[in-house]
């Protein structure tokens, strides 16, 4: 048996159970029912019926080494449920700590406005934050599950 492939993994088990041990306490309750994600800041920003949406988060210490071993592309199931009530998401870029995506179909034009209704997000985000075309005028929100109904204008 070879002992390469046994001492890393030694060694990555004792950097997750160090990595474990020195983390506060009080972040072992954002991570409570198996929850491996906890999201610090969502982006929300309008043009026309679309939106970019950037997603910045932290994750567990066992999450972030399986994703330093196999990749945050592993992260995209869970990103995409956080926006699960969005039709259309295509996430851009994914990283360690952040994501950004296009979401299509958001809003809805009617007359000159547009509409966004409300939607469900997956988990709750601590700030949530809109930025509203044309002037990139921004209104956050703290402790979101659910987003408000939004009405914007865009030339």
């Amino acid at each position: 048996m070879k002992t390469k492939p046994i001492i890393a993994i030694a060694l990555l088990i004792s950097i997750v159970l160090l990595t474990a041990r020195v983390v506060p306490a009080n972040t072992a309750d954002q991570f409570k029912e198996g929850k491996y994600i906890h999201v610090d800041n969502i982006v929300i920003q309008f043009k026309k019926t679309d939106a970019t949406v950037n997603i910045d988060y932290h994750l567990s210490p066992f999450a972030q080494a399986y994703i330093s071993l196999f990749g945050s592309k592993n992260l995209e199931p869970k990103i995409k449920d956080v926006f699960s009530e969005f039709k259309e998401v295509k996430i851009q870029k994914i990283g360690r700590s952040s994501a950004s995506l296009q979401i299509l179909n958001i809003s809805r034009k009617e007359g000159v406005n547009y509409l966004c209704d409300p939607y469900e997000l997956g988990v709750q985000s601590d700030v949530v934050t809109f930025v509203y075309p044309p002037k990139g005028k921004t209104r956050s929100y703290e402790n979101l599950k659910v987003t408000p109904p939004v009405v914007y204008y865009y030339d």
